[in-house]
């Protein structure tokens, strides 16, 4: 069922910066089965739909940019503008100022103190965010850091987390916003691993095999291959671009 509750900065939209859109569409089309629909108002923005429900956001990668493609998380928030104070009170980064979008909410983009971008978002109306783990749909997003104490410590401080350690040890970091069913994303220690830092979006799949498979025959790479977790059976990719998400199977409950 739909969830409406109070903004607490958690996880609600995704969106992928690509270099070559026509190259995108076809990969995550075949990868997921998504279709496009232009955004109105929005010049080279695209919706992924699935069943007639937008699930990302495609946009057109301006070379004069030079940034690389990318997949960017976005939080939603109470009160954006109390956010970017927040957010350069407590040592973060401030990469784009609130613009409002017309009719729907005000965007922002930030960074926390080590630099990991990630998007805020202020809908004008309260919003649902409903629990779809099926074919194609994002189900999950965490930051990857090297610089896990300061991370936790900003999004605790800035943005208000409530974090929740699922493993504290040497071997393994890994905390929650919420804890239990209740978990909205994660925060990753990737500290000694040859692996790069930001936030990831996992999208469900019926088989992470078969779409590591398929991502690598569509130009794509496979850097992590599939693996078992307590979650399902999940892959680190990258599509064509270079831009990295994840897939899952999900566990079956």
């Amino acid at each position: 069922m739909p969830v409406v509750r109070a903004p607490r900065a958690e996880p609600c939209w995704v969106e992928l910066l690509s270099g070559d859109l026509d190259g995108a569409n076809e990969f995550y089309s075949r990868l997921f089965g998504w279709q496009y629909a232009a955004h109105d108002g929005a010049e080279g923005y695209q919706l992924a739909m699935l069943d007639g429900e937008p699930v990302a956001g495609l946009v057109a990668n301006d070379p004069e940019l030079k940034a690389p493609d990318a997949w960017t998380t976005y939080l939603n928030v109470a009160d954006i503008h109390s956010a970017m104070f927040a957010t350069k009170l407590h040592g973060g980064q401030r990469y784009l100022k609130p613009v409002d979008m017309p009719g729907q909410g005000t965007v922002a983009l930030i960074g926390d103190p080590a630099g990991a971008g990630v998007g805020l978002w202020q809908a004008f109306a309260a919003a649902s965010y409903p629990v779809d783990r099926s074919h194609g749909h994002r189900v999950w997003n965490e930051l990857h850091t090297k610089h896990f104490d300061i991370a936790a410590r900003f999004y605790r401080e800035a943005l208000g987390w409530d974090l929740n350690p699922v493993s504290d040890s040497d071997e393994f970091r890994y905390y929650t916003l919420g804890q239990g069913s209740d978990a909205a994303a994660g925060l990753y220690d990737i500290s000694g691993q040859d692996s790069t830092e930001g936030w990831r979006s996992y999208f469900a799949v019926d088989d992470a095999d078969r779409a590591a498979a398929l991502a690598e025959e569509m130009g794509g790479c496979v850097i992590t291959a599939p693996h078992d977790s307590f979650f399902g059976r999940t892959a680190m990719l990258a599509d064509r671009g270079g831009a990295q998400f994840a897939v899952i199977a999900p566990a079956k409950s």
